[in-house]
């Protein structure tokens, strides 16, 4: 039967393996957006704990926020989101690393095709962009034509915090399901 002292900091050991290729304490003031808060962030403990209260928020704001089409200013919202929610910041900015130059292509046509069902499923008539119709035009197509691609942002915004919003839930709902499991794993080993 082991001490539970020694399966506990066992559970911290493992718990730092999987967390070492993520923003640390030490190192905040490296990142581009967030260097410049660099020193309210060392002075916030809670930022960087990784206890129950401050990863369930994490999961959720952090999943909501990548699924939105604001590349560029995600880091920011999560930092003041982190700071407001009381949320774990390492985490919260990992899952930003989900809507990456690969993966923006497919979850902001995702948010648009949503968004798109939301506002017909609510009466809120949308005409689609021409740019993404199948029939569009291709051959006549100019630089000018992207400005059009902005009446896409109202869709996305909805069907980006739809899908977010559904992925934190299930997100949380993962989390504590595994900290039971694991938890109880423990139980049986003592």
């Amino acid at each position: 039967m082991k001490p539970k002292r020694e399966i506990k900091f066992r559970r911290i050991r493992r718990l730092k393996r999987w967390m070492r290729p993520l923003p640390r304490r030490s190192n905040i003031h490296r990142y581009p957006v967030l260097k410049w808060f660099s020193k309210s962030a060392y002075n916030k403990t809670f930022l960087w704990s990784f206890r129950g209260s401050a990863i369930i928020p994490a999961l959720f704001f952090g999943f909501w926020v990548a699924m939105l089409p604001i590349v560029g200013i995600q880091m920011l919202v999560v930092f003041f989101l982190a700071l407001l929610f009381r949320a774990n910041l390492p985490v919260v900015v990992a899952l930003q690393w989900i809507s990456n130059p690969l993966t923006m292509g497919p979850i902001y046509f995702a948010d648009y095709r949503i968004g798109m069902e939301i506002l017909k499923l609510v009466g809120v008539e949308y005409e689609m962009n021409k740019l993404l119709k199948p029939n569009y035009d291709w051959a006549n197509f100019s630089y000018a034509d992207f400005l059009s691609l902005l009446d896409t942002f109202p869709p996305m915004m909805i069907g980006g915090s739809i899908i977010g919003i559904f992925l934190g839930v299930v997100a949380v709902f993962l989390y504590k399901g595994m900290c039971k499991l694991y938890k109880s794993l423990d139980e049986q080993i003592e």
